[in-house]
């Protein structure tokens, strides 16, 4: 993956990225995993372990404005996405906003509402801050 010419040269560096993400997490392996979401139709999942979210489209044509998924309430940052430029993206994720989450009155799990923005075909990880 080192060949910047390799067709997906950008994976490996995604690869690097998320390997040290990890390691900067204490015993991460050691914590559990908590789904959060996962809706087949949308082809969307989330889960968390720690403070980090990982959330991933599959979907290969439809990108999400507002979509919401239910998490612990709090204010949340992007760490790492696959739409970055630096991976292959088209740098669809803004990176600087800072994602708040909203209740709801009809969950009683203490989970609120984090909307955020899904481009199709990325995956990003947030940290609660």
């Amino acid at each position: 993956m080192d060949n910047e010419k390799v067709l997906y040269h950008s994976l490996g560096e995604f690869d690097r990225a998320m390997i040290t993400l990890l390691k900067s997490v204490h015993e991460f392996n050691e914590l559990p995993i908590q789904m959060l979401w996962d809706k087949g139709s949308d082809q969307v999942m989330a889960f968390q372990r720690g403070d980090l979210i990982f959330v991933f489209n599959f979907n290969g044509t439809q990108s999400f404005t507002d979509y919401g998924i239910l998490a612990n309430k709090g204010s949340y940052k992007t760490v790492l996405n696959t739409d970055e430029s630096l991976f292959g993206g088209f740098d669809l994720i803004d990176e600087s906003i800072v994602h708040i989450t909203l209740p709801t009155p009809k969950d009683v799990s203490g989970k609120e509402w984090l909307k955020l923005y899904i481009p199709a075909r990325t995956a990003f990880v947030l940290k609660k801050q």
